[in-house]
């Protein structure tokens, strides 16, 4: 095989325009079946090798699929991600991942970077508290030119698509669990305030107490971030009231599994001593102990909806663009 050979070299080899070559390579049948012949000795005498970026982009379909999200490390995205990742490669698709660290001004870099590479479309998982005007108008101008998928995300104003899980539905089937089983001295760590999941949460606990279901106490709604730490640290603050939560509920998994560790620094017993309890049923909240009771994703078919909207190729004239799935209230023993 020669070294470096490219469809120039076989086109000039056969005699031929290097588009004729290129049918030959995609098996487009405008070819006649004695330059067909020709042009695939040459390629069989080389065994020439086609650059897969070049095929792509001359048949304008890179089968590249961008995937943007604040947090890689976080299991909840992760687990989103490792599911779209799974069911794309099944259907002939590669995946672009671009971590934004959490950084709203990366969310509109790594947008341009990948319409600039010609993706298919773009996943995206939002994470940063403040929408960016720079990446709004980033969304607004490419909304119409190629599908992008929300998923658990929405903006104001735009006209992408939106696979999202029912997390009104979900975090109420938790409360009014909480509320069945009697308990009233309920505290909620909310973690980073600003973020549009977080805010529902924190609005229909808050509606819970003023309705009187829940005791209301001021100092058992603590903001703060989205991790191991924070939990422990709120937990503590908790543990240091006149009087403490009977039930606590983390606004995520890994809030959570902080809230457990803290429990357990304290020698406290859980559930017998306090009840936690969590939500987006990552993978940690059943391998802890005791395991976590928690709210869970459809986490395979929010990824395949998300997938399946980017690869069909008539999804920019459909009109449906939310599609809403249930959440699964599970029962561990920490409740």
């Amino acid at each position: 095989m020669r070294r470096n050979l490219t469809v120039y070299d076989i086109a000039a080899e056969a005699g031929v325009s290097v588009a004729t070559v290129s049918r030959v390579l995609n098996n487009n049948d405008k070819v006649a079946e004695n330059t067909r012949y020709k042009i695939q000795s040459i390629i069989d005498k080389y065994d020439f090798k086609p650059n897969e970026v070049a095929r792509s982009l001359f048949k304008n379909e890179t089968k590249l699929i961008g995937c943007i999200l604040p947090d890689i490390t976080n299991p909840y995205y992760s687990t989103v991600l490792l599911e779209a990742e799974k069911y794309a490669l099944m259907n002939g698709y590669t995946m672009m991942i671009c971590n934004t660290r959490g950084d709203s001004d990366n969310y509109a870099m790594y947008l341009q970077t990948l319409v600039e590479r010609q993706v298919t479309g773009i996943i995206y998982m939002g994470g940063e508290s403040v929408e960016t005007m720079q990446l709004h108008q980033l969304l607004k101008k490419y909304e119409d030119r190629l599908p992008i998928v929300m998923i658990n995300w929405s903006m104001q104003d735009i006209n992408c698509f939106c696979v999202q899980s029912d997390e009104e539905q979900g975090f109420l089937m938790l409360l009014d669990q909480i509320a069945k089983e009697g308990y009233r001295d309920v505290a909620l760590l909310a973690g980073k305030r600003g973020v549009m999941p977080t805010e529902l949460k924190v609005s229909l606990y808050q509606e819970a107490v003023r309705k009187g279901i829940f005791n209301e106490r001021e100092e058992y709604l603590i903001d703060g971030e989205f991790s191991v730490e924070y939990g422990m640290k709120a937990m503590k603050q908790l543990l240091s009231l006149p009087v403490r939560p009977e039930v606590v509920i983390g606004i995520n998994d890994i809030i959570a599994v902080g809230i457990l560790n803290a429990c357990h620094m304290h020698k406290l017993s859980v559930p017998e001593d306090i009840k936690i309890v969590g939500f987006d049923n990552i993978n940690l909240s059943s391998v802890v102990y005791p395991s976590i009771t928690t709210i869970g994703h459809d986490y395979e078919n929010l990824a395949r909806k998300a997938v399946d909207l980017i690869i069909d190729k008539t999804a920019l004239v459909k009109r449906e663009r939310i599609f809403t799935f249930p959440m699964e209230y599970i029962c561990r023993e920490s409740f």
